[in-house]
């Protein structure tokens, strides 16, 4: 149930990267404009709270408003596509405004707040600013987690105050883990302590034998014998491994130390600070693990039984199955039925849970869910599962509104990120359905050309939006791709056999870098305003000439990953402009790939470089560098001999010629030759 807890939301909410906001207080400082949309200071600061890796990190803050600035982007390109409000996404954000009640409890009010609002925490720092002086903080959002924590701390001072006297006195508890027989029969006792002594029986095997822990504190069990006690914690105790008997008033015990913890000491100077973030990490746990039990039982929650009409409906329905077997009988089974794998309709005001006395959900709630579910999983989601998803949503809800969430600012800025969410997949439907904003010109005559053997038996309304990448993916992008699978594609020169070879297990691809490309585009039309100096200057985010750079300086620091990302992002932006950029990034592609062992791919980029630009002189050291790999990393000597071939044949002049040549006649020699060079080389040695 855990992993499935927030099952729809995640698809709401899964643009929760571009969280924004409104203006939702008059102080809020307005740091940027784009056409009507505001964005202002406190919608940065929702974005670094959510997503606070990369955004709340240090040197993020422009990254984070370049984030929000696309959000409104595409938000205000769905209004003017779809032609104004969505009546779609406005019900179900009126439908799911319960989960987003529950996320704001969940992740904002308990996990951040500790149980607080936000004014909440506002109103105590102001109360307390010099307890957050060192923290260089003016206001509590800049420092909520400090804030959070103090308050809490206050709030609960005397739980604090037990909790760190128990664990100073835990300070002088020793726990030993012992092995032991106990029994009023010297010979069964005598016997376990020769078999501990021999160390040749297991313990499991040893007859009446015993493990347990047992604390100083203690004089219970065997702990009662004071020779015991002595043994195990008095001036002269035993260290681990040691083997004593001891003999009681009624009972003789063999026993051999397994273990031994020494209790944990905290420095005394930093030892309630150490203590108060054990204590508030506790709350957090017990919220995370068990918080559904807490709320139940503040609520009084209660499931509901499936009532008497509805089970003798069921049974006389469904007579067959009980064989003959009378209704009292087979009342709980058919309860069971009813709530788990068998689906009775019920009336949908059927109240199904309670809070209080009172209904929390129904079979209209349940009977919502079951048709928001995709259609294959739902038999995994019978009436019992979703009422239980269902009871633990509006129970946080239920708590969020009790504590004034609802009227909050947080609350408003959680909606709004999903009803920006739910633009940005209204806006790719849309663009879907008119062919990626391709002329219906273009269209056509794509479609007409290419529509039969592409899409058998498919309308252009059916498949528009495919023809409408086709049309506009540019031509080196489709060579691109057919030049890295070519070992694995039917051979050709032509290029609409070419197209349609590589489309369709490249449209996905296609599709994302059209993206990135209508997104440079729409930067350059669209006004956008940055009113707040500290996220000057704005850095062009699809410049290729800024990436290149950007690409060159993580290379150099040797953040491989980060190069290898951004010459991705420089092979979609630059399909369609400079040549040059292009073979580069596919360069840079291939050597970054080797870099990373992932050789298999270098040799598609280096294979897609030599067929696109054979006449360069990168193009030399790219066919040696795939015979190479082939040869010393992937072990494909038949491969590798011949593009050493090819390679000795097409750059006869090379500098690399004789380490061909030798390399050749060594795969043919069956490595004989680099074996007798690697002899040599270990006398020499």
């Amino acid at each position: 149930m855990k992993n499935l807890k927030y099952f729809l939301t995640a698809s709401i909410l899964v643009a929760f990267s571009i969280l924004t906001g409104c203006n939702w207080k008059k102080s809020d400082r307005l740091v940027a404009q784009v056409e009507t949309e505001k964005i202002y200071q406190s919608d940065v600061d929702f974005l670094k709270r959510s997503v606070p890796r990369p955004y709340a990190e240090p040197g993020q803050e422009k990254a984070a408003l370049e984030n929000i600035i696309e959000a409104r982007l595409i938000y205000l390109q769905a209004l003017k596509l779809i032609g104004g409000e969505s009546a779609e996404v406005s019900k179900t954000m009126e439908n799911l405004h319960d989960r987003f009640l529950m996320r704001t409890y969940d992740e904002f009010y308990i996990a951040q707040n500790l149980g607080h609002t936000d004014e909440a925490l506002q109103r105590f720092f102001v109360a307390n600013k010099s307890l957050f002086a060192a923290d260089s903080c003016k206001k509590a959002s800049e420092c909520r987690d400090q804030v959070a924590k103090a308050l809490y701390l206050k709030e609960n001072a005397a739980g604090l105050k037990a909790y760190i006297q128990k664990a100073i006195e835990a300070e002088s508890i020793v726990t030993v883990e012992l092995a032991y027989v106990e029994s009023s029969d010297t010979a069964l006792v005598k016997k376990g302590e020769a078999d501990l002594l021999s160390k040749q029986v297991p313990l499991h095997q040893i007859q009446g034998l015993k493990r347990e822990n047992f604390t100083s504190n203690s004089h219970e069990g065997i702990l009662a014998i004071d020779s015991v006690y002595e043994a195990l914690f008095g001036k002269d105790s035993l260290s681990v491994g040691e083997i004593r008997t001891a003999k009681g008033d009624s009972s003789t015990v063999a026993f051999k130390v397994l273990l031994r913890r020494m209790p944990e000491v905290l420095p005394k100077d930093s030892r309630d600070s150490i203590l108060a973030d054990r204590f508030v990490n506790e709350f957090k746990s017990l919220m995370a693990n068990s918080g559904d039990s807490v709320l139940q039982a503040k609520y009084n929650l209660q499931f509901e039984k499936i009532l008497y009409p509805e089970v003798k409906q069921y049974y006389e329905e469904h007579i067959a199955e009980f064989n003959g077997a009378p209704l009292d009988s087979v009342t709980i089974e058919i309860e069971n039925k009813i709530s788990g794998t068998k689906d009775l309709p019920l009336d949908i005001n059927y109240v199904l849970v309670t809070v209080n006395g009172k209904p929390l959900v129904t079979e209209k709630d349940a009977k919502a869910l079951y048709e928001e579910l995709p259609e294959r999983i739902r038999d995994q989601y019978p009436r019992r599962r979703r009422i239980h998803m269902l009871a633990g949503w509006k129970l946080k809800a239920l708590a969020a509104r009790e504590a004034g969430l609802e009227k909050s600012d947080l609350f408003k800025k959680v909606e709004f990120s999903a009803k920006l969410s739910f633009y940005r997949k209204e806006f790719a439907n849309a663009l879907q359905k008119n062919g990626f904003f391709a002329s219906p010109d273009t269209l056509k005559a794509t479609f007409d050309k290419f529509g039969a053997v592409l899409f058998p038996n498919a309308s252009l309304e059916q498949v528009s939006g495919d023809i409408g990448i086709f049309a506009q993916t540019p031509d080196k992008s489709f060579l691109y791709e057919y030049y890295r699978e070519q070992d694995k594609l039917p051979k050709t020169s032509n290029l609409d056999s070419i197209k349609q070879i590589v489309y369709k297990g490249a449209a996905g691809h296609f599709a994302r870098n059209w993206f990135e490309r209508y997104r440079r585009d729409l930067y350059k039309k669209v006004t956008v305003s940055i009113l707040d100096s500290l996220y000057l200057p704005r850095t062009d985010l699809f410049s290729t000439k800024e990436l290149v750079a950007r690409a060159d300086s993580l290379y150099a620091a040797r953040n491989l990953k980060g190069a290898w990302l951004t010459w991705q992002r420089i092979n979609a932006l630059s399909a369609d402009e400079a040549d040059s950029v292009f073979a580069r990034s596919v360069w840079e592609l291939a050597r970054i790939d080797a870099e990373l062992d992932k050789f298999a791919e270098s040799d598609k980029e280096y294979a897609a470089f030599c067929a696109l630009w054979p006449d360069t002189k990168q193009a030399e050291r790219g066919l040696f560098a795939r015979a190479f790999q082939m040869r010393e990393n992937l072990k494909k000597d038949s491969v590798a001999l011949v593009l050493f071939q090819e390679f000795s044949k097409k750059y006869p002049e090379s500098d690399l010629r004789g380490s061909v040549d030798w390399l050749i006649k060594d795969i043919q020699s069956g490595g004989k030759l680099s074996k007798e060079l690697n002899e040599k080389i270990s006398q020499m040695e």
